[in-house]
């Protein structure tokens, strides 16, 4: 079997760091705009990648082909396959290739570029989920401007006299404008661009959402993302023990799993034979192997950067083979994995933490809540390594709902904790408390919506990750709610390679 390519982050804290670096690696799942979008000259064109999670992160790129070009554009990033479609089903859209969404924005963002009006200033980064504008991608000839000359429609006289002064000159003069509320201005030629009525339903549409209420949930959107980036986050300050400097084995059959040399993905057969091995001092080799790998790996991340990092395994099939042990006393060990930094992540899991961590952690933690709500309070971790310790947990609920109230117990007492550290985000930032939310709302804690409610009008719960209170609260309450899929797998099940 050939080695694994290093893997990506799916959970990089800062997405905008992710995309622009690796957001063109994902590939393109599909492309969608409004149906009318040639009628009313605004494309709301969505161009999806899918991670190898099954999550999408999105590019969104609201275009007017008539004159302004690239108008507004942002992104939702590793949102879940549910949510997507959920939030699709909303929309009036139909499919188009990648070459046609290509050609539509960058298109335009030309067009717009010869009457002197650069794209939005955030396609700098949304340009990344784009492929490069080369002649690799075929040529699309579409007719921007309406009736052979430039259509400026604005809000209103302030953004209008933004724009004037530039057309008057690009164009000679030679351009129309229509304003919303003018007279001049027809909602039915133009299909209720802008802020549009707050029912948004359409003649003979039915619950269909028009234009207008497309532009409002596009824009209640941004407005989040630009909320979710305010807030503040943790700042990484976790000091090290001192780890094994030498790998001492008992078992020579362990080896393929952290020599260099080895470093491949072994078979069945090899997993069978090195868990017949002793059970004792199999756990306590496997530990061993774990704390040496971290210290390892840390000297490599500090070293050259990401292209030269060599490939490495080492440390997701130990953690496989823990769980599959029911390894409790390498609890310490798991722990001490998601205790390191976001080069660990990438470097070990990238799009795959979410299939190792939690499981892991289940199996090896479900009977030592006390030592998990210890790591819960712990000051200066990685945001996205320390959240998986919630998923765990919440697995208890799911597979024991005898110790349900063990459970709620052990997250009242986080999120009593987080409420009182989220201000200096020592401890918690508003990203963990989110993704907390989102595995509460999986387990339906009902008995936690008033601690839940106090942590959001703290107003600094980062709503990205599963929307405001009354949201959080309709879908606790639902009784159609589908949760994540916690389904338990044995080591056969979950040792899959993911390149596949």
């Amino acid at each position: 079997m050939s080695k694994k390519k290093k893997k990506q982050s799916s959970l990089p804290p800062s997405p905008r760091q992710y995309i622009r670096t690796r957001g063109r690696s994902l590939p393109v799942a599909e492309c969608i705009i409004n149906e009318n979008w040639k009628e009313t000259g605004m494309a709301n064109v969505f161009v999806t990648r899918r991670h190898k999670s099954g999550n999408y992160t999105v590019g969104v790129y609201l275009v007017d082909i008539f004159c302004l070009g690239l108008k507004d554009t942002f992104f939702r990033f590793n949102v879940l396959e549910g949510e997507y479609e959920e939030f699709k089903g909303k929309l009036v859209f139909s499919e188009i290739t990648y070459g046609e969404a290509h050609n539509i924005i960058y298109g335009a963002i030309e067009y717009a570029g010869e009457l002197g009006i650069p794209p939005h200033k955030d396609f700098d980064l949304t340009q990344y989920l784009l492929e490069e504008d080369t002649e690799d991608i075929p040529l699309i000839e579409y007719e921007f401007g309406n009736n052979g000359k430039p259509l400026l429609m604005v809000k209103d006289r302030l953004e209008l006299s933004h724009y004037q002064s530039i057309l008057a000159k690009s164009t000679g003069g030679d351009f129309e404008y229509a304003i919303r509320g003018d007279g001049d201005f027809d909602e039915d030629e133009y299909g209720g661009y802008g802020d549009g009525d707050e029912d948004g339903e359409e003649e003979n549409g039915g619950d269909r959402p028009d234009q207008a209420e497309m532009f409002q949930k596009l824009e209640r959107m941004k407005t989040r993302l630009e909320h979710s980036r305010s807030l503040p986050h943790t700042v990484y300050a976790y000091t090290p023990p001192d780890y094994p400097k030498e790998l001492t084995l008992t078992h020579g059959e362990l080896n393929v799993l952290f020599r260099p040399e080895n470093v491949a993905s072994p078979d069945r057969e090899t997993l069978e034979t090195i868990l017949a091995l002793p059970r004792e001092s199999l756990i306590r080799d496997l530990i061993h192997g774990v704390l040496y790998e971290i210290g390892h790996t840390n000297a490599i991340i500090a070293g050259p950067s990401q292209e030269e990092w060599p490939e490495s395994v080492a440390i997701t099939i130990p953690l496989l083979l823990l769980g599959e042990l029911r390894a409790e006393e390498s609890l310490d060990a798991v722990l001490e994995i998601m205790r390191q930094n976001e080069d660990f992540l990438n470097y070990h899991f990238g799009d795959f933490a979410v299939k190792y961590l939690p499981l892991t952690l289940y199996y090896v933690g479900r009977n030592r809540l006390p030592a998990l709500l210890d790591f819960a309070r712990e000051p200066g971790l990685y945001t996205f390594l320390k959240a998986y310790v919630f998923p765990a947990v919440a697995m208890i609920a799911v597979h024991e709902p005898e110790r349900r109230g063990e459970v709620i117990a052990w997250f009242r007492e986080v999120l009593d904790f987080c409420h009182g550290h989220l201000s200096d985000a020592t401890c918690y930032d508003a990203g963990l408390a989110g993704m907390m939310t989102n595995d509460l709302i999986d387990i339906q804690a009902v008995e936690l919506l008033p601690e839940i409610k106090r942590l959001y009008d703290t107003g600094l719960v980062d709503e990205m990750c599963c929307g405001n209170y009354a949201e959080v609260e309709k879908e606790i309450l639902s009784s159609s709610w589908q949760s994540t899929d916690f389904t338990l797998l044995n080591i056969y099940e979950r040792y899959e390679d993911p390149q596949e």
